[in-house]
């Protein structure tokens, strides 16, 4: 059987703790999250996904439901702040008077243009730490085509 791509209702029973759902009584409340930016997240994360890396159905849904919640928070961000939304990344190093913080993402993250985008919020970061274990050695052979040597 196919995998079926989960539903809003599925994402906010997934997220129910995380996220601020508009209530039933008044579902179009832009003051909180709308099944149209879970729908559209949703949407946006199915062109960046492949099902068939991971296991089984529940396996699935969990990576994904990682991945409508990077595109929820990185849309509801750039929608907050209208035409003046910035593209930003991590923060390297800064300082105040006395105080500094500095942030070093792993190279392998950074030099990568399709996984640093990933690193813009926590959702991101989940869904890579979920992902990555699939993506290191996932190789296949097809008999008759490949020997090994």
């Amino acid at each position: 059987m196919a995998w079926t791509i989960p539903s809003a209702d599925d994402f906010k029973g997934y997220f129910a703790r995380d996220f601020n759902f508009a209530p039933d009584s008044d579902p179009d409340n832009l003051d909180y999250i709308t099944d149209g930016d879970i729908d559209k997240a949703i949407a946006e994360a199915e062109i960046n996904f492949n099902s068939a890396l991971f296991g089984t159905d529940a396996q699935v849904n969990i990576v994904f439901f990682y991945l409508i919640a990077f595109y929820l928070v990185f849309n509801l961000q750039n929608s907050a702040k209208g035409i003046s939304s910035q593209s930003k990344f991590p923060i390297s190093a800064n300082s105040v008077g006395g105080v500094s913080v500095s942030y070093q993402l792993p190279e392998k993250y950074s030099k990568d243009p399709m996984l640093s985008v990933y690193t813009q919020n926590g959702y991101g970061m989940k869904y890579l730490s979920l992902t990555m274990p699939f993506l290191v050695g996932n190789v296949g052979l097809q008999q008759g085509t490949t020997t090994w040597g």
